[in-house]
């Protein structure tokens, strides 16, 4: 699944490996901000839990309930990863998303930092990353 700011050099990247008996998957997170990156491997989602969130992007796109401001948050078992998202009035979508432990290229083993990138996106990138991460999830289960 990949999100991709629609103005600014940010993106976030979610991919889903295969899982081991009995565990969950690890997840590869890679985060963009200009000319800044970062990436983190571990099992931070079940498989259950991407299908999840890739349902609470499909519903954040779609969903006109939701009024101008009004955020929409979504965390998982492991409290590494986190979203929040709202509508934006006129169109569109913001998401926030938080990730512990990222590592940046080149930096010694346990040099981690904690990441928050915020995304504005179109509704339609917003669906087809969750039709996406949905498909990977489905292959994954």
């Amino acid at each position: 699944m990949l999100l991709t700011d629609a103005s600014e050099p940010r993106a976030l990247r979610l991919d889903i490996g295969a899982a081991t008996a009995g565990a969950a998957p690890a997840v590869t997170v890679e985060a963009v901000d200009g000319d800044r990156s970062w990436t983190l491997t571990a099992p931070v989602l079940t498989v259950e839990e991407a299908t999840e969130l890739a349902a609470w992007l499909a519903g954040l796109a779609g969903d006109l309930t939701l009024g101008a401001d009004e955020w929409a948050a979504l965390t998982f078992t492991e409290p590494v990863l986190s979203l929040s998202g709202r509508r934006i009035p006129g169109g569109g979508v913001e998401v926030r998303v938080a990730v512990l432990g990222m590592r940046a290229p080149g930096a010694p083993p346990g040099d981690t930092t904690d990441v928050v990138v915020g995304l504005r996106l179109t509704d339609e990138d917003v669906r087809d990353a969750a039709v996406a991460l949905a498909g990977e999830a489905a292959r994954r289960s």
